[in-house]
């Protein structure tokens, strides 16, 4: 509404300003002064609904100058047509002889200020466009980074709690005892959990490649706690690991999988990593007794408003038989 009524105030003060310029020193007519201005919203509106249309042809975004001189063109050849056509309306209901001979030196001058009234709106439209982009990408990194931040919190104080904690230096207690090989192996993935989240706090996007390689660091220490009852399965081939990704994403998932299932060396549990068109999927097939923990969902939320913001795009999660989250490939 406040748009509509600035480009209605503005066209009719620059409708009259134009016939004052042109009129200046002939007899003004009042009737003549206020359709003017009349004429002036209708330039005024017809130049912003085709400056919308004209944005999707020629993005400012990718072709700033092009865009500008082509609208810098546009707009003289629309407002210069609009202007006739009035001209030539009041002409015939007023029948007055219209021409464009008897009437040259007054086009000549329109054309001039619709031309100086057009470099100056799209220097002023482009000047605006590029301060609201500028500020939505500020809001956007923002947004990210909370996201990001949000979920890094998450992780951390899923890997500071004392249960983790305890459950962790049980099992180092227990290797040293049976396989310090394996021990050594547990310390330096733990140490990886904790180096790669620490590192990627502030990090909006990561490789597919970084990613697999902290999952599988991570996901060492599943099978160190809970046995060969739990695996993954990874096929992802060398270009969607150039892809990337936002980080503790499929480590999340991979977690999730081993949270929420019961499964042994009788009963194992698989996860799958695969890649499906232009989606990375994380699929495992749901064990016949689920643990009796609490999901809140908010891991998954967080994943999901990522996506949103950086794509534009919402991740799938199905959950019937399986467990199925599809991820869009960010390239």
């Amino acid at each position: 509404m406040r748009k509509h009524l600035s480009i209605l105030v503005i066209g009719f003060l620059l409708g009259i300003l134009l016939y004052s310029f042109v009129k200046f020193n002939d007899h003004q007519n009042n009737i003549e002064f206020y359709l003017s201005g009349i004429l002036g919203v209708f330039v005024c509106f017809a130049i912003s609904f085709s400056n919308t249309k004209l944005n999707l042809f020629i993005p400012f975004k990718k072709l700033p100058g092009l865009r500008i001189l082509f609208g810098i063109f546009w707009n003289l050849v629309l407002s210069f047509l609009i202007v006739v056509f009035g001209f030539w309306s009041y002409s015939k209901l007023m029948n007055h002889q219209f021409s464009f001979k008897t009437e040259y030196s007054i086009f000549i001058k329109i054309g001039i200020l619709l031309f100086c009234a057009g470099l100056l709106y799209n220097v002023i439209y482009f000047a605006l466009y590029s301060y609201n982009y500028f500020a939505r990408v500020q809001v956007k990194e923002l947004a990210v980074q909370r996201k990001q931040a949000e979920l890094q919190l998450d992780v951390l104080k899923s890997q500071l709690k004392p249960h983790f904690l305890f459950n962790s230096i049980n099992v180092l207690t227990s290797l040293f005892h049976k396989d310090l090989d394996l021990a050594e192996s547990f310390i330096r993935a733990l140490a990886k959990s904790y180096d790669y989240t620490l590192e990627k706090y502030n990090t909006t996007l990561v490789t597919v490649e970084e990613e697999l390689a902290f999952t599988k660091a991570y996901l060492l220490l599943i099978r160190t706690r809970f046995g060969n009852g739990f695996d993954v399965k990874f096929d992802i081939d060398a270009e969607t690991q150039k892809t990337q990704i936002p980080p503790l994403t499929l480590q999340l998932l991979v977690e999730n999988a081993s949270k929420h299932n019961v499964f042994d060396a009788e009963n194992p549990l698989e996860v799958k990593l695969y890649r499906d068109g232009d989606k990375l999927i994380v699929s495992n097939i749901k064990s016949e007794f689920t643990k009796d923990t609490k999901s809140t969902g908010l891991g998954l939320k967080n994943i999901s408003s990522r996506y949103k913001i950086l794509t534009g795009k919402s991740i799938t999660v199905i959950n019937n038989g399986s467990f199925t989250v599809k991820l869009p490939i960010i390239k």
